[in-house]
């Protein structure tokens, strides 16, 4: 089973310079909580969670969501995988970057749609497709408490 088979491609997205109340109402409106930043021409430059729009007005106390641009509280470098690629792949891919949403892209960075650890999910059980324990050991991993980083004195 290839990415393809499963991801979706109906997808909105945000630029850059769109503001974090624009990316809250794409969320709201589509009911999901994350959503790919493009360029003009469509490539990937981030990704923006409805996590990362909470904890850059946490700290923008000053400003307002319509005054805090995208491109300050999107993740990058964006991780990702493509349309061709087998879904085991991409779904060590998420346990190995422990991320619930992979950006499709082609070879030039475009997107081409999302993948979804829900999507792996709900697909139907085919051959070449992820077993049950595939999936669990990369919630597992998705899930797991990430290594504290010391601090240097």
């Amino acid at each position: 089973m290839i990415v393809r088979d499963i991801m979706k491609t109906d997808v909105a997205t945000c630029a850059p310079h769109d503001d974090v109340a624009m990316a809250a109402n794409i969320m709201r409106d589509r009911k999901c909580g994350f959503v790919p930043v493009v360029d003009s021409h469509g490539l990937v430059l981030g990704v923006v969670t409805d996590r990362d729009l909470c904890l850059a007005l946490a700290a923008q106390r000053q400003r307002t969501a319509d005054r805090v641009a995208i491109r300050d509280t999107m993740s990058h470098p964006v991780v990702s995988c493509f349309a061709d690629e087998n879904v085991k792949v991409s779904l060590g891919t998420m346990a190995k970057r422990r991320v619930r949403r992979l950006p499709v892209i082609d070879r030039q960075g475009h997107l081409q749609g999302v993948l979804s650890i829900d999507d792996v999910i709900l697909a139907p059980r085919r051959r070449g497709a992820p077993t049950a324990d595939d999936i669990v050991d990369a919630l597992r991993a998705i899930d797991s408490p990430k290594p504290l980083e010391t601090v240097g004195a």
